[in-house]
């Protein structure tokens, strides 16, 4: 693998990041008016904690492989060279 195709994978990466990023942080913007009316706002029970806990744990996770393993993945050697395998 060259140089310039590493650099494309990665910025192909990036750029999916982003985009992913920005999808989930778009319907979590146009939900939370419903979620402060339908969750927040009524009586703690066992089916509002875990609707919360899935919600914001699986945005924690989303923005924990984004960022991780795609945005700020910056590889040690984008090739390996033909001397490594005599």
């Amino acid at each position: 693998m060259s140089e310039q195709e590493a650099a494309n994978g990665l910025r192909w990466n990036n750029n999916v990041s982003v985009a992913a990023i920005t999808l989930i942080s778009y319907e979590y913007l146009l939900l939370f008016d419903k979620e402060v009316k339908y969750v927040w706002q009524r009586p703690w029970s066992l089916m509002s904690c875990l609707y919360l806990v899935v919600r914001y744990f699986g945005l924690f996770l989303a923005l924990l492989c984004a960022c991780w393993g795609g945005l700020l993945y910056i590889p040690e050697s984008p090739y390996v060279p033909s001397s490594f395998y005599n």
